[in-house]
């Protein structure tokens, strides 16, 4: 960024782009295309209705939807009036959207339809700071205090008129010390916390994030990212900055099509869409079969030699060029192309990738850049490089930050993007920020001699067994979600004398080798009690324990048909498994498998 507050960014950015395109917003036909110059307006008209409304300087807005266009231009609509965003999972329940908002004391809040309105609706009467409701979409009509996204922008424009340079003024008084958003964290071991931030902190972040991984403009995203978590929220800013089109996914559930409808050049994931994209690649191989699987294999085999070359910044010539233009005409082009077919990288982040899933999808000229952050360190502190990657790691530093690792294995993390503070909580910024400015992540790793990170496990969840071993729980868990017949897997055994697991089906495949066995259940949570499929699966750990070491093996486990979800409150929104929530769930379970020990 040239710029030292995101509001002028945005400002500039309008200015250069004009007519060229900034959105691609789906629609029934494909994709409906809208422009620097009707984003300005739109985000123009959203801030003077805000001021319209009473509205202050550092007011909270929270926005309560899923990823869509308007999320975007409320967000800098209420930025350029100097408020400060604050994000609300749409997942999250009618208590937890309640608890946000009177935490915050948000003063206007945008909800994305009817079924997000009723959960603000029930506790409007215990929210006395809360004085707009604005509806992204659907009707306003018998709703007290309430107006449309269409209404707030008419009377943002009426306003304008009679109050010419109201919103140009406002924006002068903003400066880089300024709040700029709340992002609460999804709250894996208790309460959410609200990560108050900057605009200089995003400033430094966006200049600091583009310096290492080069955005060219006009380069296309496909945005599906939930917008309330950080890594959604940076990929906003930096598509903005960087001058990209960003087209949006109608769903999580349709990304895969939409791949194929937006072609995008760059995608920011978590890794589970990398994980779901690896099992049905393999899923498909074994379903081919006979000479397409062996077609298969060898492609993969040259795909791997050429990856581990690259890796290491050699040049893919000769013989092993030969043979992997073969592969790729035969093999790697198509399965880019369920991918759209011009993707030059994607980013992976939000929780550890799998190395195997990294090298096998590198193999096939797809490369993954997995980098590491917090919401307190504005999304990003590391991230690997286009020219410069490692497998396995978090990448490098971004320029102008530190990393160093405490005498205990915890990283530590400076620089001008730590976060102002928690919102209201003085007492955990103290314990998270230390008196040398240093945040304490509460991740553990290693840095190598060239300076990439490997994360190791998070403090908290480091298993220690009896014997005193101490496992990484995320690690042989990766190693288990590499099977094609296993979706999810949970690894428990903290001071117990062995490692125990709950594991869930991979439901597409697991259905296909029940019929091929001639079981005919195709109720998934039934399939998870029928002695075959628990043979399948033991057959199955086997194979991953062979590569562990004894006290790192999974010697029980429990098959469950169903995968953990976000409204049974295993997951987080952005996917990420609440520990604590399944031990309470399942512990006894899971303590039954050691017998008496």
């Amino acid at each position: 960024m040239k710029e030292t507050t995101l509001h002028r960014m945005f400002l500039n950015r309008v200015a250069e782009g004009g007519d060229a395109v900034r959105y691609l917003v789906p629609s029934e036909g494909g994709y409906v295309p809208m422009t620097y110059r009707q984003v300005g307006d739109a985000v123009r008209e959203i801030c003077l209705g805000l001021m319209a409304q009473g509205l202050s300087r550092g007011d909270r807005v929270a926005i309560l939807s899923g990823t869509r266009v308007e999320w975007c231009l409320v967000d800098f609509g209420g930025i350029l009036g100097g408020f400060v965003t604050v994000p609300v999972y749409p997942s999250n329940l009618p208590d937890q959207v309640e608890y946000l908002l009177a935490h915050s004391r948000a003063r206007a809040v945008f909800v994305e339809d009817e079924p997000q309105y009723n959960k603000v609706a029930g506790s409007r009467a215990r929210l006395p700071h809360l004085s707009v409701v604005v509806m992204m979409t659907g009707s306003a009509a018998g709703k007290e205090g309430t107006t449309t996204l269409s209404g707030l922008r008419t009377r943002g424009k009426e306003y304008g008129e009679s109050n010419p340079g109201a919103m140009e003024a406002r924006a002068e008084e903003i400066s880089p010390g300024d709040d700029l958003t709340i992002i609460y964290t999804s709250g894996t071991t208790g309460p959410p916390k609200g990560v108050l931030t900057r605009h200089s902190n995003y400033a430094f972040i966006v200049t600091s994030a583009l310096e290492a991984v080069r955005v060219p403009k006009g380069a296309v995203f496909l945005e599906f990212l939930p917008l309330a978590h950080s890594l959604g929220r940076l990929e906003h800013f930096l598509s903005t900055d960087a001058m990209a089109v960003s087209a949006f996914a109608r769903n999580l559930q349709t990304v895969a099509e939409d791949l194929v409808a937006a072609r995008p050049e760059i995608m920011v994931s978590v890794p589970r869409l990398y994980e779901k994209f690896y099992a049905r690649v393999q899923a498909k191989v074994e379903e081919d079969g006979g000479v397409a699987k062996a077609i298969f294999r060898w492609a993969l085999a040259v795909g791997r030699e050429a990856s581990r070359r690259r890796q290491h910044g050699e040049e893919v010539g000769g013989i092993l060029g030969w043979k992997y233009a073969i592969a790729d005409r035969l093999v790697f082009r198509k399965i880019r192309a369920r991918m759209g077919g011009r993707l030059r990288f994607f980013i992976s982040g939000g929780a550890p990738l799998s190395r195997e899933i990294a090298e096998f999808l590198h193999a096939m000229g797809v490369l993954i850049l997995e980098g590491y952050g917090l919401t307190e360190t504005s999304t990003v502190t590391s991230v690997n490089r286009l020219d410069r990657y490692k497998f396995g790691t978090v990448g490098k530093a971004l320029p102008g930050t530190e990393i160093r690792i405490a005498a205990d294995g915890e990283i530590l993390v400076g620089g001008p993007h730590l976060f102002k503070e928690y919102f209201n909580d003085p007492v955990a910024t103290r314990e998270a920020i230390d008196a040398g400015g240093w945040l304490h992540t509460g991740d553990i790793g290693i840095l190598d001699d060239e300076g990439f990170l490997r994360i190791t496990d998070r403090k908290k969840d480091i298993i220690v067994t009896s014997g005193g071993k101490n496992i990484a729980p995320q690690n042989v868990e990766n190693l288990l979600k590499n099977d094609r017949y296993i979706s999810q897997a949970f690894v428990y055994g903290d001071r117990k004398k062995y490692l125990t697991a709950i594991v869930t089906l991979s439901p597409e495949e697991i259905l296909a080798w029940a019929a091929q066995k001639g079981i005919p259940e195709r109720d998934l949570e039934a399939l998870g009690r029928h002695p075959e499929v628990g043979k399948l699966i033991q057959e199955r750990v086997d194979e991953v324990n062979r590569g562990l070491a004894s006290f790192e093996q999974v010697k029980r486990f429990i098959v469950m048909g169903k995968d953990f979800t976000q409204e049974t409150g295993e997951l987080t929104p952005t996917l990420k498994v609440r520990r604590k929530v399944v031990v309470e769930k399942y512990g006894r379970l899971l303590d039954a498998l050691y017998g008496k020990e």
